[in-house]
């Protein structure tokens, strides 16, 4: 049933990660429901059992770095540990709770849609709210200048990761999108950068910067044939190994190479030149707005965070430079 589901994800053009994390998430949920109720098909599923299971999410946790299981056994065993012991151990984070629900969700809807169900249990399944963190290690002008110039260009292979850097801090790309990047989705005449399959399978047009540009036209011109042995590879960035597409680990290897020669302290990771991206344009006061779309954003509230940013960075001023604050503890 999981893979059906699957199926029907593609159909619906989801992306293959979407597609892996709700197959996978479903997954668990049938196994729990084989474990700890006694229905005997997915029709016989209630409201009262999918609220079971949010409790149980929210009780799951790992001791020692051992999974414990997603059941009432579980639950008991948490109320019997001593408090060191629920100190030590870890829950699901409130983020992948609200995936696993989300996943359930869809796949409910899926099984209305199919008339394998007659009502679906799941309508009023409400998601954990999630805590909107500032994001963390957001890099300086000078740092981000830091991290793509002290990348040289002399090799091939330098010149490719000086380039995604270049990308990375010019548009906010994330990094799935990075990856997925084809040759042709880089249009140097019109200065633009077109990103297809972004979060939630959309498309944006994003603007290049001429640092942006010039360092694709070196790589495109300079490095990337070197690379691309496969016939027909079509993928912007490849692989120096094996010609074919970069993967994640790839791309965290590269930032955090680049952090580590500039003599960056802090964590710096590809989604740090996203936050960094927004962060640096907001203060260079550009409309909320705009930002929005560079980074596709579906809520403006997701692109709101980055006032905050700013706001707690004149905190920070104020403390540090305004007279009554310098002479209170005078």
């Amino acid at each position: 049933m999981a893979e059906r589901f699957s199926e029907w994800l593609e159909a619906i053009n989801y992306s293959p990660k979407t597609r892996v994390n709700y197959t996978r998430d479903v997954k668990v949920f049938l196994e729990w429901l084989a474990d700890n109720t006694s229905v005997n098909s997915i029709a016989e599923v209630t409201p009262a059992h999918l609220q079971q299971y949010q409790i149980a999410l929210y009780n799951f946790t790992w001791e020692r770095g051992h999974p414990a299981r997603l059941d009432s056994q579980n639950q008991a065993a948490l109320e019997e540990q001593t408090q060191a012991a629920k100190e030590e151990a870890k829950r699901l984070s409130v983020g992948t709770q609200a995936n696993r629900l989300a996943a359930v969700r869809k796949f409910f809807s899926w099984l209305l849609s199919e008339q394998q169900i007659a009502y679906n249990p799941a309508s009023t399944l409400q998601l954990p709210k999630q805590p909107q963190r500032l994001p963390r290690n957001v890099l300086t002008k000078s740092e981000a200048r830091r991290l793509i110039e002290t990348t040289p260009i002399t090799k091939p292979r330098d010149i490719r990761d000086r380039t995604i850097l270049e990308v990375l801090y010019a548009t906010g790309v994330r990094r799935a999108e990075l990856i997925a990047l084809m040759i042709y989705d880089a249009d140097l005449q019109t200065a633009t950068l077109r990103i297809e399959h972004g979060k939630g399978n959309t498309t944006r047009i994003v603007p290049l910067t001429q640092t942006a540009i010039a360092a694709l036209k070196l790589y495109l011109e300079e490095a990337r044939s070197i690379f691309a042995r496969e016939a027909g590879q079509v993928r912007l960035f490849v692989s120096t190994r094996s010609g074919g597409p970069l993967d994640d680990d790839d791309i965290v290897r590269i930032v955090a190479k680049a952090a580590h020669r500039a003599g960056i302290k802090k964590h710096v990771t590809p989604h740090t030149l996203r936050h960094t991206c927004a962060t640096h344009l907001l203060k260079g006061r550009a409309d909320i707005r705009q930002i929005q779309k560079l980074l596709g954003h579906r809520r403006l509230s997701s692109t709101e965070v980055y006032t905050r940013v700013e706001l707690s960075d004149l905190h920070e001023v104020i403390a540090r430079c305004h007279p009554r604050e310098r002479n209170r503890d005078r």
